[in-house]
């Protein structure tokens, strides 16, 4: 079995079960209208998930690889500092929204997990 293929398996695996254990623990602060504690397990199971559907594309370790791998990361720096400035008037004084540091930082790791690999998705269709 190709490498490409083991790794598929495993990031398909963990995602499965982090996604529905993210699922689990967060369904009930989503329908009280409260901020989840566990958004960053979701987040990660999507990750691996998407990485499962990555795998093909970015472990032969290839010029194409390489590519993508370096667009998504350009586009996700912008994407990480257009977040940073929409969180920071959000929740400036005159803004309307009131976080706390650790859910100002899970909010910021959940867009990197999940822009990280959506982009790649993105260039390996077009690459």
């Amino acid at each position: 079995m190709s490498d490409a293929k083991k790794n598929q398996i495993s990031f398909l695996t963990s995602g499965l079960f982090a996604t529905g254990m993210g699922i689990f623990l967060n369904y009930e602060a989503i329908f009280k209208g409260e901020s989840p504690n566990y958004i960053i397990l979701l987040a990660l199971g999507l990750n691996q998930l998407m990485l499962a559907y990555l795998s093909p594309h970015i472990f032969p370790k290839d010029e194409r690889a390489k590519e993508i791998m370096g667009k998504a990361m350009t586009v996700n720096y912008f994407v990480l500092f257009g977040t940073i400035s929409v969180l920071f008037l959000l929740t400036s004084s005159l803004g309307p929204l009131t976080l706390s540091s650790t859910q100002a930082l899970s909010v910021l790791f959940c867009i990197m997990a999940l822009t990280i690999p959506g982009t790649m998705i993105l260039y390996s269709k077009r690459v």
